[in-house]
């Protein structure tokens, strides 16, 4: 096994209503893989290492974080995020 991927929302804070992209840059510095971004309800979607649940959670720019699933990824030979090379 290579990892465990968190399916999450994030909801945004107040602050950040007209500053998506500013929440996304902090986010995916952190690792967040977006699905999607919803600018007028100021929710995004995405994929995480799951152990970076919890820094993302204490971002400024995160008001809440609704964790929808967790599994397993064991990613191919030869993929980059492919860490016990199996």
């Amino acid at each position: 096994m290579d990892a465990f991927v968190t399916e999450v929302v994030v909801v945004l804070d107040k602050a950040y209503e007209d500053r998506l992209k500013d929440a996304l840059d902090q986010l995916k510095a952190l690792g967040l893989e977006v699905i999607s971004a919803d600018d007028d309800n100021s929710v995004i979607e995405g994929t995480i290492d799951a152990s970076k649940v919890g820094a993302m959670e204490k971002l400024e720019c995160v008001d809440y974080v609704r964790k929808v699933f967790t599994y397993a990824a064991n990613y191919p030979p030869g993929d980059p995020r492919d860490v016990d090379h199996v």
